[in-house]
Order: C-alpha cells, then sequence, then structure tokens
C-alpha cells in the first residue's frame, strides 16, 4: 500500500526507534537513462541484502510496490520513498527535483539528502474573485492555468443555483467585489452566499488537486481572510498575494505573481534570519533536544549551504534526528540554501 505524504507529517507518521530506508529516485532519468536503471537496481540489491537480516522486511511486496509506482508514469520529476519493515505502507514523498538514485537507512529518514538538494518550489496560485476563481501551478518559477473540470466551482450563481439566499440576484462584479441587487438581500446575507461559495471552491480543490503543494492565494484582503478561515485540508503557503485578479489576464497574473512570489519567498527567509537575533539562540545539539523535549523549540534552521560532502556521518545522522523531532512538536524548519542569507552555523534554533 502507498500513501503520498509531506515532510511535515513524516516524522509523525513513522514508527519511532526502528530502522527507516530513505530511498530517492530520479523519475524522468529512469525513463531514459541506463545507468539510472543500473542506480535503483543496485539499491534495491542493497534493500534485499537488508531484508535477508530483517525478516520483518517483505521484499518482494517492497519490489511489487516499486514497481507499480514506476509504471503509473507519476506526475513529478521524482519521489523520496520511506520504508519501514514493521509496516505494509509505502510512504511516498513528491519531488521537484532528484539528482540520483540515493539510499539511506538509519534509525530517523533521510531528510538532509532532500533538504541539501535546494529543491525548486512548487505552487499552486488561487486566483479569488467575488464571484469566480482561477487556479495556477507554479512550477520553477513558471505559472500555467491549470484546466479545471467541466463541473468545477467557477461561476458563483451557477455553483449555488436556487439555493442562494435572497431568491434571484442579479450580480455585478467590480474590482474582485460584488454588488447584489434582489429582494430582500442584506449585506450578512451577500457574506453567507459568498462563505458557501468558497466553500464550495475548497470542497472542489480538496477532491482535485495534490494536497501536498502549497497554495498561495490571490485576491482582495477580505477574501483572502474569509477563504482562509473556511479553508479545510488544504495546505496554503504563508505567501499571499493581497490583489484583485478580476481585471487581469492569465498572461497579466502569471507575470504578476511570479515576481511577487520569488521576493515574498526571499523576504521571508530574510525575516527569520533576522528574528534570531530577537531570541535565545541554540547551536549546540544537546541544548536544541533539551528545547525541543520541553516543547520550547521555536524555530530551527539547517543551513545546507554550510553542509559539506564529507560531513561526519554521526553528524549527519544527529542533523537528520533533530530535524524528524523539530517537527513532531510541529516547530518550524527553516532551510538557508546558498543563494540566500547565510547564518554562521549548520544548526541555530529560537526558542519562545
Amino acid at each position: 500500500m502507498t500513501k503520498l505524504i509531506t515532510l511535515k507529517n513524516l516524522p509523525k507518521t513513522l514508527t519511532p526507534n526502528e530502522d527507516v530506508l530513505t530511498l530517492s529516485i530520479n523519475l524522468n532519468k529512469l525513463k531514459y537513462q541506463q545507468d539510472e536503471r543500473l542506480h535503483l537496481k543496485s539499491a534495491l540489491t542493497e534493500i534485499k541484502k537488508y531484508s535477508m537480516e530483517h525478516p520483518e522486511l517483505n521484499y518482494k511486496e517492497l519490489e511489487r510496490q516499486v514497481d507499480n509506482l514506476i509504471d503509473q508514469n507519476l506526475p513529478y520529476q521524482g519521489i523520496t520513498l520511506f520504508i519501514q519493515g514493521n509496516t505494509l505502507e509505502l510512504f511516498v514523498l513528491p519531488r521537484t527535483t532528484v539528482d540520483e538514485v540515493k539510499l539511506t537507512i538509519s534509525k530517523y529518514p533521510d531528510l538532509l539528502s532532500i533538504l541539501r538538494e535546494q529543491p525548486n518550489k512548487m505552487y499552486y496560485l488561487l486566483a479569488l474573485e467575488g464571484t469566480s476563481f482561477r487556479l495556477f501551478k507554479i512550477v520553477d518559477k513558471t505559472v500555467a492555468p491549470v484546466k479545471l473540470d467541466a463541473d468545477a466551482p467557477t461561476d458563483l450563481v451557477e455553483t449555488l443555483g436556487s439555493e442562494k439566499r435572497g431568491g434571484e440576484l442579479n450580480l455585478i462584479g467590480q474590482g474582485g467585489s460584488t454588488t447584489f441587487h434582489g429582494h430582500n438581500e442584506t449585506s450578512k446575507e451577500k457574506q453567507i452566499d459568498l462563505e458557501r461559495y468558497y466553500r464550495e471552491i475548497n470542497k472542489y480543490l480538496v477532491e482535485t488537486i495534490d494536497l501536498t503543494v502549497p497554495i498561495v492565494l490571490m485576491g482582495l484582503p477580505k477574501n483572502l481572510a474569509l477563504f482562509k478561515r473556511i479553508s479545510e485540508k488544504l495546505s496554503l503557503s504563508e505567501i499571499q498575494i493581497s490583489k484583485s485578479p478580476t481585471d487581469l489576464t492569465n498572461a497579466q497574473i502569471e507575470k504578476t505573481t511570479s515576481n511577487e512570489i520569488s521576493e515574498q519567498e526571499v523576504e521571508t527567509i530574510t525575516d527569520d534570519v533576522a528574528a534570531i537575533n530577537n531570541k535565545r539562540v541554540l547551536t549546540d545539539t544537546a541544548e536544541i533536544d533539551q528545547a525541543i523535549d520541553t516543547n520550547q523549540l521555536n524555530k530551527l534552521i539547517v543551513n545546507v549551504g554550510n553542509l559539506s560532502n564529507s560531513v561526519d556521518d554521526h553528524l549527519y545522522n544527529d542533523i537528520n534526528r533533530i530535524i524528524s523531532r523539530a517537527l513532531k512538536i510541529n516547530s518550524q524548519v527553516v532551510v538557508l540554501k546558498q543563494e540566500e542569507p547565510q547564518s554562521p552555523a549548520l544548526l541555530e534554533a529560537t526558542t519562545y
């Protein structure tokens, strides 16, 4: 059985104190490069050897599941699989980039092998208007509209139909807001209609999109606040664009949002680093562990730009352990990349 997973939820899902096999696969290379297929075969051979000493891992079932995944022609550049011998579930993390096949066996998932590759950000962009919405996907800073199903709730009137409060109404949309004209219509009823409409959008997205990909919201501040309040199961990004998309073409939205998102990504990292100066900073792993034990860890900053290829195995595993523990208590984990503001230490943490 395979199950999509996010890095945030992974440590809460895995069984503690049991070996974790972390296998990263570049799906694109696997299609065209013989060497990559040989690398995967070699990694599976290593897992087979491991299973001989750990019979709780059903290697044949694992091999079957991996083959099935590869045959599905998944819409990802790559995947990372997390495997434990005490469960038949195979946890799958979609990746926007994987350098090469890599297998790690440890007591903790090899999150560093993922973080240090500096994966490109992937988002959905949900452009909210007063009576409709548009959806885009952002990969490698390229914004492209998503083709919606025929039954997508792209129009408030058609979606709510005769169930609208106040009966038949005429609606005029201007600048992301909506003016209603009809009998017995009040501001409160308009708000109720909009909330019901946004719930239908939320329901549609939950049923149709990849829930592991964060969503950047675009729209008027009041509309964004409403959608954030009623949204369920969606992964909403901290990045948002407080601008009405109503009078913008798809091409204009693509140009505007690509630049805006890039700027906000840098601002977020810069703010995270700057905030360190106002907090108690920990760099010793024992102190960081103590902060986790007392549920006082606010933010963990991992500077992969300072992580050398020859890092000591014990330190490498220790960092993976700390990252897993931080995620498990819902602490924020920030990854610094070489082109972004640097902190001097490999690991820095702040407490509440």
